[in-house]
């Protein structure tokens, strides 16, 4: 059965955003549907898009959502996603289908579904897994949380546009949020083991290269390989990957989760603390695998190796190798 034409929006076009757009956009015109609507509070970082892509920016939310039936988002935070979705939706339109890819807290998903239903719109919880790479190449791992029509309507696309695969957390939207954390709490615990791990190599005069080797064999899982290369390398920039605040952002979830269903998170709780000696000591914009900094500087190790991204004191600015952010 062939699909009906639809219009897609996408706001926040970060480094996640981008790719994700980008594939949706390809996927438009293959079907010949109307080019994909963008919207990002700063335009000017997104005009480079209209010669990349099938798209057309609009000037204002309002005019995206006049234009659309389905609009993807990954946006920042909580407070970001709050302040978008309610401008969409106070724009009056029925019948809309909101997808959100952004990691917030799963009351905030549970509210906006909410908000949504009561202005006769639909609202999906859909966090993707995968770095921005993984994104560019549509082999995100996809959670689908909400209305069962409009996951329905998501199942007809979703794979393989944007992703390799999708996790059915059902009707609630608040589930598909939670899942994106304890797969945070999973990866993170990963980075933290990493570091641990690597370190302890080092200070025992053991090869990170051999160790990296038996890592490949012995958990050849994406997070286990990527992070694990990070850390033996000491390539911590966060161009191109996920920065330290966001990074704190998520583990700031876990133990909020944690406190709030009297459930311990040690293993978080210790990347906490890393996180916070690599910004210290490298800066806000580092890759959030600089956990292994913060580990090496509490075994006596120098935090850094590879790049130097130790923050320059006598001007405040960050160094010249790969610390100056998306």
């Amino acid at each position: 059965m062939a699909q009906t034409a639809t219009t897609f929006g996408f706001i926040g076009l970060g480094n996640m955003g981008s790719q994700m757009s980008h594939n949706l956009a390809c996927y438009a015109e293959k079907q010949e549907w109307p080019k994909v609507q963008l919207w990002n509070r700063t335009r000017g970082k997104i005009e480079h898009m209209l010669k990349e892509s099938y798209c057309e920016i609009a000037d204002t939310i309002e005019d995206l959502v006049e234009r659309c039936d389905i609009i993807h988002a990954c946006l920042a935070n909580d407070d970001v996603a709050l302040s978008v979705f309610r401008q969409v939706l106070a724009a009056g339109k029925k019948g809309l289908i909101l997808v959100d890819h952004s990691t917030l807290f799963p009351t905030t998903s549970a509210t906006l579904q909410q908000e949504a239903l009561a202005q006769g719109s639909s609202f999906l919880s859909c966090p993707v897994f995968g770095p921005p790479s993984v994104a560019k190449s549509a082999g995100l791992l996809v959670a689908l949380a909400g209305d069962e029509t409009a996951r329905s309507k998501l199942k007809q696309y979703i794979v393989p546009t944007i992703g390799k695969a999708t996790i059915d957390c059902g009707s609630d939207a608040s589930k598909g949020a939670l899942l994106k954390i304890l797969g945070n709490n999973c990866i993170l615990g990963t980075i933290e083991l990493l570091s641990e791990s690597f370190t302890l190599a080092e200070k025992t005069g053991f090869d990170a290269g051999l160790f990296y080797e038996f890592i490949q064999a012995w958990f050849p899982a994406a997070a286990w390989v990527n992070y694990g290369k990070k850390i033996r390398d000491g390539a911590f920039s966060g161009k191109t990957g996920f920065t330290i605040p966001g990074g704190m952002k998520d583990a700031a979830y876990i133990r909020r989760l944690g406190a709030e269903t009297s459930t311990p998170t040690p293993i978080i709780d210790q990347a906490w603390n890393h996180l916070t000696t690599a910004k210290a000591i490298g800066g806000e914009s580092l890759d959030w695998s600089s956990c292994a900094a913060g580990m090496r500087v509490t075994a006596g190790l120098p935090p850094f190796k590879g790049e130097d991204f130790t923050l320059d004191k006598s001007n405040g600015a960050n160094g010249t190798d790969g610390v100056n952010g998306h």
